[in-house]
């Protein structure tokens, strides 16, 4: 029988700022479609894995710079027995935003391309990124080398801009449904009370919000949940009290979810910080 590999570690560096790092080393496990509240920054050390971004299927090696903005949905998994291992850098919107006005005077943005290539930021990224607990320093050093990585980051990969654009029509309505959603995560919401707020048939807002996110209403508002419940584990809310606040029916209901999007038990998750 082939040895199983499912690792997961987390780091926070800093604890005033909301940054995470990230290691991963899988042979039998696929992530479902889910998304992230944090801007997050990958690498792949090892094999190859598959992935879902904007709604095309991609396979991904260690030449690729992976780039995902809050509230993307996306998914990964193994592309055979050997598996993949990766890294991730996660930073919370706030931080990003104060990054941003200092150092491109705009508070807007967003990456352009979800992965890139460019070997000498790949391999700046591999040093900075590897989550060895001997190598986090957190003074001056480890601050200066993420604000000049994000930096590189930024004006290779990103589109910054100090104006909106206008929105298209269906769009407004997506966005505007999905902040309805993020702000009642809580409830059990359905189609009918989605439509009826929405002044829409629910069948054409159905079609609608699954072309733009490429997840039905009810998977969007499980994976904010999930988000919901990262938060409150993080900030030290006991398993059960996050399972009622965010709207599970239970622990065990949090715990299938929770593990099917995270390949983590809450509980363990929980245990990183």
């Amino acid at each position: 029988m082939e040895n199983l590999i499912h690792n997961i570690n987390y780091i926070k560096p800093s604890k005033e700022k909301e940054i995470f790092l990230y290691e991963g080393h899988f042979n039998n496990f696929n992530f479902e479609k889910h998304v992230h509240e944090e801007y997050t920054i990958s690498i792949i050390e090892k094999g190859s894995m598959k992935a879902f971004f904007n709604g095309f299927n991609h396979k991904l090696d260690k030449s690729s710079i992976i780039t995902i903005n809050p509230d993307e949905v996306h998914s990964c998994g193994i592309l055979n027995k050997e598996g993949y291992k990766h890294h991730s850098l996660y930073i919370n919107p706030s931080v990003m935003k104060n990054i941003l006005k200092e150092n491109f005077n705009s508070e807007l943005l967003s990456f352009k391309d979800v992965f890139f290539n460019n070997n000498m930021l790949y391999n700046k990224l591999a040093y900075f990124i590897r989550l060895d607990k001997a190598k986090i320093d957190l003074d001056l050093v480890w601050e200066c080398q993420f604000v000049n990585l994000l930096e590189d980051i930024l004006k290779l990969n990103t589109k910054v801009s100090s104006n909106i654009k206008p929105i298209a029509k269906n769009s407004y309505l997506i966005k505007q449904a999905k902040e309805f959603i993020n702000d009642n995560f809580h409830q059990n919401l359905t189609l009918d009370d989605l439509s009826k707020e929405f002044n829409i048939s629910k069948y054409h807002f159905l079609r609608l919000f699954k072309e733009q996110t490429f997840v039905s209403p009810h998977t969007y508002l499980i994976l904010r949940r999930i988000e919901k419940a990262k938060q409150l584990l993080r900030e030290g809310f006991s398993i059960i009290d996050t399972s009622y606040i965010c709207g599970f029916n239970d622990q065990s209901h949090l715990n299938r979810r929770f593990k099917s999007i995270t390949g983590l038990t809450p509980g363990k998750y929980k245990s990183f910080f």
